[in-house]
């Protein structure tokens, strides 16, 4: 009966089937498992919080670290906020930067020496991590508030800013970790208005510079537990 075949032929079709499958799976094989993202400075990203951005040199034993040396933060606000804000002098700018770096040095030293297994070192010696900060996109609501008595300032959003750390092989400089943290993203409704004055500003500063330092202790202490690559 045309159309219908015989065993032989529907033998030969699956045993072709089946060669050319194994073909497939052994050049796969042969190229093995797909190279390694990294960064552009040789760092690879590792699982973090959906808020952060975590990457570590594959190569370092982070053991090897006991102590860590702090850099003066540097700070970027975000495109148009001075013009946004001409009542800021420069006396004023000058404060709030210098509040921002007192602010974050404390929160590290919190919590990566206070409450962490680091010493805090002058030095650039071997077992010291050298810790290179940075905020970008500062946007800080209402910096110079009305100063008109009984006039308060409300604003529909927190602080917002990227922190950005990089940490350094005190010794040699090279980059073994990066943390990125966004803050402040949510935003309120207009019947959810906030305070905004330089309280709640320093505040929301502060609370999102501890909520960065948590996330670095957090990445060094899941790094000293993974041995380097070969």
């Amino acid at each position: 009966v045309r159309g219908l075949e015989s065993p032989g032929m529907t033998f030969l079709r699956l045993n072709t089937l089946v060669i050319a499958l194994c073909t497939f799976l052994v050049l796969g094989c042969a190229h093995g498992p797909p190279p390694e993202e990294r960064t552009d400075d040789g760092l690879i990203p590792v699982p973090s919080r959906a808020a952060a951005g975590v990457y570590r040199h594959p190569d370092i034993e982070f053991t090897r670290y006991r102590r860590v040396s702090i850099e003066p933060l540097s700070i970027e606000f975000a495109s148009g906020w001075r013009r946004q804000n001409p009542e800021v002098t420069e006396g004023g700018l000058k404060r709030m930067e210098a509040e921002a770096r007192e602010l974050l040095r404390e929160e590290l030293v919190e919590v990566l020496v206070v409450d962490g297994p680091y010493e805090l070192a002058q030095t650039r010696d071997a077992d010291v991590l050298h810790v290179v900060p940075r905020v970008i996109d500062l946007d800080i609501p209402a910096p110079e508030p009305s100063v008109q008595p009984g006039v308060k300032t409300y604003s529909p959003q927190p602080v917002r800013m990227q922190i950005i750390g990089e940490l350094r092989d005190a010794a040699t400089n090279t980059l073994v970790l990066r943390v990125i943290m966004y803050e402040g993203q949510e935003r309120r409704s207009f019947h959810e208005l906030r305070p905004a004055n330089r309280v709640t500003n320093l505040h929301e500063m502060r609370t999102g510079f501890n909520r960065w330092a948590r996330l670095v202790r957090e990445a060094l202490d899941v790094a000293k537990v993974q041995r380097p690559k070969e």
